[in-house]
């Protein structure tokens, strides 16, 4: 079935292919560092205006206790956000490797049908390859459902504390 063109095509379909998934993770790698930057200012410029808010508030006779909610509740959301950012990280992280998995097993059976002799034999590598990805994303993504219920409950933990501490305070003032 392989015809000589045909095989003296694969080196350069494996360079292209190469080159492309070297793109793919150097996008994934910038995106994902502009994200981690952004956030970082995000939070920073966050932080000084809570900061502010929080001094001029303290400033103010009776507000002193009161001054600290904003601050405590924006620390708390940091926190959560940084668990978020880390479980997005490491799902970005998972799938690209299911996708470069998946790229080198269809360029092996791609190989592979190329040298088939028979259909039946091109029939049997392409079952055999459509089989493994299918059971490998089954397996992927329970894996990555499983991440992002942790990482959902570990954001929320800073957020129920704070919640609950608020609630707590709150009924000593009312009592």
């Amino acid at each position: 079935m392989a015809t000589a063109k045909s095989k003296q095509a694969m080196p350069e379909f494996d360079t292209a292919v190469d080159a492309g998934t070297k793109v793919a993770e150097t996008v994934i790698k910038a995106n994902t560092e502009a994200c981690k930057k952004g956030y970082e200012t995000l939070v920073s410029m966050g932080r000084e205006a809570v900061d502010a808010a929080s001094k001029a508030g303290s400033e103010v006779k009776g507000l002193e206790k009161v001054a600290d909610y904003p601050k405590a509740n924006f620390e708390a959301v940091v926190e959560a956000g940084s668990v978020l950012a880390r479980g997005v990280e490491e799902c970005n992280d998972r799938v690209l490797e299911l996708a470069k998995s998946n790229l080198e097993d269809g360029l092996a059976a791609q190989k592979a049908l190329f040298g088939a002799k028979t259909f039946q034999e091109a029939v049997e590598i392409h079952s055999g390859f459509v089989r493994k990805a299918a059971e490998r994303a089954m397996s992927e993504s329970a894996a990555i459902s499983g991440v992002w219920m942790k990482m959902a409950s570990e954001a929320a933990q800073p957020l129920t504390e704070r919640v609950n501490k608020t609630v707590e305070e709150a009924s000593k003032t009312a009592a």
